[in-house]
């Protein structure tokens, strides 16, 4: 058991391998992390029978493990990547969500001193965590991004699997070796490769509008080609809020002579949401039409008020969003304004199905391409 009294962000630590992964590295520590939660059911059944009010028996079933994270952007890999790494190095094609969606990995949260000032510097347990989370067989459930106008982006992924276990003493495998960047002096990652990536953590004024594509349907936005948001480093629009987020819908595959699922494949067609939030100086300027938009009939989105429509949001710290060339806008909605003093803002929603490519200059071949 631990020391502790408590437990702060500045005594643990996580880490996530590939599935069965014996022997930890650096590289499999996750920085920038912001929380970590964790959540068990234990789906219990129960069986009744004639003759009697009490239950007859009460049969468990597999249990369900959901461990949530969610970290700054801040050059180092994301979480995604770090929990679908048989992909790595593959071509667009094949990393994207059906690439990534059938991936496993494994999690192991560590539990430091409280008392030491980072976890390279604990020396309890042989300088190992006192306690540790290890969770085998993690799928991704679902992930999230964040680009605000105020504050940090971020990345939150949770993980789904079937089994957890609270390790101490000798059997916990995070070590103030293995953790040895987080002695203090821990800083965001900038490459510095071919890309040029930089800027630590990531904010607003590291999303690069020059290499980005915005949605056509944006009021203000120029074209539908890349860099449709910028001109001469002047913003057409005004971004507050950029969100991108799918749900992978997972579902158990059982068999006979097992408890374990056989399988928790993504349920696709995978639906992949992007909320833009801007500023509006005129209006939304989408007009909505019971025989649809005139400018588009001839066209195959004739009797349709929308189009399909390209979005791509790259970061300068070597990350990019890719959500292809089939995003429809699904609602706009216009508010704002009221009496005591705010501005009116538009919020454009789109969703593609099956389309997001996250992309890093770290080991993507097909960074900053669409």
């Amino acid at each position: 058991m631990s020391s502790n009294k408590r437990i702060f962000y500045a005594c643990q630590a996580v880490a996530i391998a590939d599935i069965g992964t014996a022997v930890y590295t650096t590289g499999n520590m996750v920085h920038g992390v912001q929380s970590l939660s964790t959540n068990t059911t234990f789906n219990p059944e129960q069986v009744f029978e004639y003759g009697q009010i009490e239950i007859y028996e009460n049969i468990e079933g597999t249990p369900d493990v959901e461990v949530t994270i969610e970290k700054a952007i801040d050059g180092y890999p994301l979480i995604y990547h770090m929990a679908s790494t048989g992909v790595a190095g593959l071509a667009a094609s094949q990393s994207g969500l059906a690439g990534r969606s059938k991936q496993q990995c494994d999690l192991r949260l560590g539990i430091f001193d409280e008392g030491a000032l980072n976890v390279a510097g604990s020396t309890t347990n042989g300088g190992k965590a006192e306690v540790e989370v290890y969770c085998s067989g993690m799928y991704i459930g679902s992930v999230s991004y964040t680009i605000p106008v105020e504050g940090f982006c971020t990345e939150s992924v949770t993980l789904q699997g079937n089994n957890k276990q609270w390790l101490t003493g000798s059997n916990v495998f995070i070590s103030d070796t293995l953790a040895g960047e987080f002695d203090g002096a821990d800083v965001p990652l900038a490459r510095g490769d071919a890309n040029n990536p930089s800027g630590g953590v990531q904010r607003r004024e590291d999303v690069m509008l020059a290499t980005s594509i915005i949605p056509a349907s944006v009021t203000g936005v120029v074209g539908t080609g890349v860099g449709n948001g910028i001109s001469d480093g002047v913003p057409y629009v005004h971004i507050q809020n950029v969100s991108i987020s799918t749900d992978f819908s997972r579902e158990d595959i059982l068999e006979i002579g097992s408890k374990t699922p056989y399988y928790r494949p993504a349920g696709f067609p995978i639906e992949v949401t992007c909320e833009i939030e801007a500023i509006s100086g005129s209006g939304d300027f989408v007009s909505a039409y019971e025989e649809g938009n005139p400018t588009l009939f001839n066209t195959t989105a004739s009797g349709d008020n929308t189009a399909e429509e390209k979005i791509y949001f790259v970061l300068r710290g070597g990350h990019a969003f890719d959500l292809g060339t089939k995003n429809r806008l699904t609602s706009v909605s216009y508010g704002g304004g009221d009496a005591t003093g705010g501005n009116v803002s538009t919020s454009y929603s789109y969703t593609n199905f099956n389309d997001l490519d996250v992309q890093w200059s770290g080991d993507y071949i097909g960074f900053n391409s669409i």
